[in-house]
């Protein structure tokens, strides 16, 4: 891969890796790197630079990422390194460059949110569960169009009483991929309007400080993270989005 000069915006520096003969594919992932800044600045900004590797085709970012079976993935973030693939071999129609920008800000908000709760070091070890990782990307892309409303998730639910999509997800991803993130997202839109956009970045602020999600979690939030999931289940499964008495807090929450 050729390696280009190093992109800075305000949210961080990124180095772009891309094949050659790839030039319209490069213009448009710098393009949407660079869209992506303003609303990850919500959060805060990257503690390291970021390398970007575009993969040619969907059969080499399975192979450096070691992800195979999933026909849905365009790419795969770590701590300081993305993977995505050129968006001229997405299926079944290549992508514009509104598909590119809401992928790499969906992408970016993971490496955003390892950076400021982690070092390079331990990132893997604070545990954040999937549900917080994909519903805050969810949330940050502005993705609610794309997954089950919050009465679709019910009526899943009432179909299913036996799934726990936010505390056993990952099977649910492979085969329910809709309804794990669509159960992400809604779970992470509760969470801020409960308890605010900046108690999400003080969670963030205290695994930096060493806690593990599940310890930042009860000491920012005043809660245990499971309590607060099945809250938030009890709150679908019963229908509490309606505007009834079951969280009187939460009556003014409305479907993303």
């Amino acid at each position: 891969m050729a390696e280009k000069a190093p992109l800075e915006t305000g949210l961080g520096v990124f180095q772009l890796q891309v094949p050659p003969k790839k030039p319209d594919a490069a213009a448009m992932l710098q393009r949407a790197i660079q869209n992506a800044t303003p609303p990850l600045m919500r959060w805060g900004r990257l503690t390291q630079p970021v390398t970007v590797r575009l993969q040619p085709d969907h059969g080499a970012l399975e192979r450096v990422t070691g992800r195979s079976g999933y026909t849905w993935l365009r790419a795969w973030a770590r701590y300081d390194l993305l993977d995505v693939q050129s968006p001229e071999t997405w299926e079944p129609l290549k992508a514009s460059q509104r598909d590119l920008d809401e992928l790499l800000l969906h992408e970016l908000t993971h490496t955003v949110m390892f950076q400021l709760a982690a070092s390079s070091s331990d990132w893997v070890q604070k545990q954040i569960p999937a549900w917080f990782r994909e519903g805050m990307a969810s949330y940050t892309a502005e993705q609610a169009y794309r997954w089950p409303t919050l009465e679709q998730l019910a009526r899943t639910l009432e179909e299913h009483p036996d799934w726990e999509p936010l505390l056993q997800p990952e099977e649910l991803f492979e085969q329910q991929m809709e309804v794990a993130y669509g159960a992400s997202h809604h779970a992470f839109v509760f969470l801020v309007n409960r308890y605010g956009q900046d108690t999400v970045k003080r969670l963030l602020d205290a695994m930096s400080q060493g806690p593990n999600f599940q310890e930042a979690f009860a000491t920012t939030v005043g809660l245990p993270a499971e309590a607060f999931v099945r809250d938030f289940t009890r709150y679908v499964r019963l229908r509490g989005f309606k505007g009834g008495r079951l969280l009187p807090s939460a009556q003014s929450l409305q479907e993303p």
